[in-house]
């Protein structure tokens, strides 16, 4: 029996350690209660944060300023157009105005674009809070609130467009110098006068782009700006053309003692003196003599007409058409149209003559110096003198005439013998006296101060045709 006692007692008695492992169990519930709630409330807390994060990821920051203006709760385009807005009224507000004398340009953003640097300084505005981690994008929301994010915008002016509108104001401003010129040229006392040159002027362009861009810059509103000029002076003044004009050339040739032929020549000469031929410009005898005429003085007198010596109003003329060509020649000016005789004439040497017949043949030259050049021309004592004034050449002193006879051609001894059915019926005259013929070749020598021959170039070749004795019959 006592052994059951035993046993019963044993049964009846309290595990002890089963307490401590509640103990323990609880212990560890209440910890990981403990911990649940807090990671509860942390969960509760992120995602409160994230929906602070979320809620501001389409727009700006509170605390986030461009220019002191807060974009906080802004969407990207609503700040874009907001400072649209502030740009145009800016530009609106500019204008400059450039002034010389009574003229004036005013300018504004229409003429002078202004670039602004909005659109960059908002896009970094915009970064804060919107990328990397969720922490860091809260540590940037927490530090927009502080200020820690505040931007300035900016513009500059359009420097290209800017230099184009003070090259146009430069462009009106400026005036070229005017170099002294000739002025005149006395035929009386032959001598010059001359026009003094006068200053140009240049807007200072690289000042006014200074000034221009100080004024933009500084925020200037209608700003006056007074361009500033400098004077040019003109590359000739009076001092250097004196004593560089003068006498060009001058020839001479000997009448017939033909009183007629001599008043023909007189008459052209006074009509081709004074001739006043501008750079570049031609000179026409027979323009200058017009038809040789009886009403204007003009008598006959012996003219070589188709190869044949006859009496002609004007005859005589064309040792003033000769005479002006060797001068010209001899200037140095350009020959345009010159014919020879049908043969050699006595007064130049053969190669160096210029006939003339109104209408068809006449001499012509240009003036090619950069200088008007005078003509001065005159018969006296059974001479024909022109002369050729203007700026006297520097390259050479001189200009003289070499002709070469290269062949002679020896007419036929056979008398030639021409109907003429417009004569009078029985009617022999002489026509062509027979002549000798020949080839000239016709040099232009250049000469320097002490005789040098500096220059020798060819001027043309002349062909006077042999002629047979011809007898005209009807």
């Amino acid at each position: 029996m006592s052994e059951h006692f035993e046993t019963t007692e044993k049964k009846k008695s309290f595990p002890f350690w089963t307490l401590l492992v509640f103990i323990v169990c609880g212990v560890i519930w209440g910890m990981g209660y403990t911990v649940y709630q807090r990671q509860e409330q942390e969960y509760a807390l992120y995602q409160e944060k994230s929906r602070e994060a979320f809620a501001v990821s389409k727009v700006y920051l509170q605390g986030v300023t461009v220019d002191g203006t807060d974009l906080g709760g802004m969407t990207r385009e609503e700040a874009s157009a907001l400072f649209a807005g502030r740009q145009a009224k800016q530009a609106e507000e500019f204008a400059l105005v450039i002034q010389y004398g009574d003229k004036k340009w005013r300018m504004t953003s229409n003429e002078i674009p202004l670039v602004f640097d909005a659109e960059s300084v908002l896009d970094r505005a915009f970064v804060p809070g919107h990328s990397g981690s969720l922490s860091e994008r809260l540590e940037e929301i927490e530090l927009a609130k502080n200020g820690a994010y505040s931007y300035e915008t900016s513009y500059r002016h359009d420097r290209t467009k800017l230099a184009s509108l003070i090259d146009i104001i430069g462009d009106a401003v400026d005036r070229e110098p005017i170099n002294a010129t000739l002025d005149a040229f006395d035929m009386e006392t032959r001598s010059f006068t001359f026009k003094e040159g006068i200053p140009g002027i240049r807007a200072d362009r690289e000042w006014l782009m200074r000034e221009a861009l100080s004024a933009l810059d500084n925020g200037n509103t209608d700003s006056v700006i007074t361009v500033s000029t400098y004077s040019v002076e003109p590359e000739l003044h009076a001092r250097d053309l004196e004593g560089h004009f003068g006498l060009i050339s001058s020839f001479t040739t000997e009448t017939t003692r033909d009183r007629y032929r001599n008043t023909n020549i007189a008459l052209s000469a006074e009509a081709i003196s004074g001739q006043v031929v501008q750079p570049g410009a031609t000179m026409s005898f027979n323009n200058c003599t017009g038809r040789r005429t009886e009403d204007k003085g003009y008598r006959e007198a012996h003219a070589i007409v188709g190869g044949v010596l006859v009496d002609d109003t004007g005859g005589g003329v064309c040792q003033t058409s000769s005479t002006l060509f060797n001068a010209v020649v001899r200037a140095d000016l350009e020959i345009v149209k010159r014919y020879a005789h049908s043969w050699p004439s006595i007064y130049v040497n053969r190669g160096e003559d210029a006939t003339v017949n109104w209408p068809n043949r006449d001499f012509v030259f240009r003036n090619s110096s950069p200088y008007p050049v005078f003509i001065r021309a005159w018969y006296d004592n059974y001479h024909i003198t022109v002369e050729v004034y203007g700026l006297i050449p520097e390259r050479f002193a001189r200009i003289d005439l070499e002709s070469e006879t290269i062949q002679t051609i020896k007419p036929s001894n056979e008398i030639l013998y021409t109907l003429d059915e417009t004569l009078p019926l029985g009617t022999r005259q002489a026509g062509h006296s027979k002549r000798t013929g020949y080839v000239v070749d016709t040099y232009k020598v250049y000469y320097d101060a002490e005789g040098n021959v500096l220059e020798r170039t060819k001027l043309w070749r002349t062909e006077y045709p042999a002629t047979q004795k011809e007898i005209v019959y009807h």
